[in-house]
């Protein structure tokens, strides 16, 4: 017989570990200013310029410094083109002056320099993008908790929520923490991390409805134990394949990816471990609530 792993004799160690993260992340995040929005939250303006062989990154950076602008090539190096994004100033409608400030300092600067694309997103778009992914994220959980609903029973339900939120909040504060720039690529990545998380839970949920009904004298806390280690191998290739896909992305994906890559390598990591040390644990207690009515 299959040796059986007792994952859950540790889940008041992760649980104390679930809290000690977040607070770091979250005390990080407060040290650091708070999250880092970027120019679709927050306003700014983002300009695709292309210039004459001799400009690098830090060139245009060193120009534009009075506006602490990101700059990132883009296609070959013999294109020669650049991403200029810089946030607005807290001064309201300063979006187009902002704009215009920047491609006037790029153009005295910088000889026969050509705007391929320019956009500028002023603080009332950006506020009402910030709060529609926010009410994104509000309908996302909603439809979930109504699908695993009708998936599953109730208290399983339950277990698969509270590992989700665990795994959206601890990204989050994660992104703060490491100075990620919150846009609308970040949101995808949060977003595919919900998908990720919740099919891991299914999976370890599914085998231990199969071990319920076969009928033993095992306790609910010995079934999720056993579903757990049944499911393991599973768990472990489909999550080690993601992360190597992801890695490469981080690592050959240039600096445009790397945040996007960077949010999708720490959701991974969290979900595979909420599945476990979350979700379980929560359906074991809410089975015991359950069980004493």
């Amino acid at each position: 017989m299959k040796r059986v792993i007792e994952f859950l004799k540790y889940r008041y160690i992760a649980v104390g570990l679930s809290f000690l993260m977040f607070a770091a992340f979250t005390a990080g995040t407060v040290v650091k200013g708070g999250l880092n929005f970027g120019i679709d939250f927050a306003g700014g303006v983002k300009i695709i310029a292309k210039f004459d062989q001799g400009v690098n990154e830090s060139s245009i950076r060193k120009m534009l410094s009075g506006f602490n602008p990101v700059v990132q090539q883009i296609g070959s190096a013999e294109e020669n083109e650049y991403i200029v994004s810089t946030k607005l100033s807290s001064k309201e409608g300063s979006s187009k002056q902002s704009l215009d400030a920047v491609k006037k300092i790029l153009a005295e600067n910088f000889k026969n320099v050509k705007f391929m694309s320019e956009e500028n997103v002023g603080p009332a778009i950006g506020d009402f993008l910030k709060k529609s992914a926010i009410k994104l994220f509000a309908i996302a959980i909603v439809l979930m908790l109504v699908y695993l609903s009708f998936r599953f029973e109730f208290k399983y339900s339950i277990g698969a929520l509270v590992a989700l939120i665990h795994d959206i909040g601890l990204t989050i504060v994660f992104c703060g923490l490491a100075g990620v720039e919150i846009n609308i690529p970040v949101v995808a990545a949060v977003l595919t991390i919900f998908g990720y998380s919740i099919n891991d839970t299914i999976v370890i949920f599914d085998r231990i409805r199969e071990n319920i009904q076969i009928k033993t004298k095992q306790t609910f806390f010995d079934v999720i134990n056993k579903s757990i280690t049944q499911s393991l191998s599973r768990t472990l290739l489909t999550s080690l394949t993601t992360l190597f896909s992801v890695l490469a992305l981080y690592f050959l994906g240039g600096d445009v990816l790397n945040d996007f890559a960077l949010v999708l390598l720490f959701g991974v990591v969290v979900g595979t471990y909420s599945s476990v040390y979350v979700a379980s644990p929560v359906l074991l207690g809410w089975e015991k609530i359950l069980s004493r009515k």
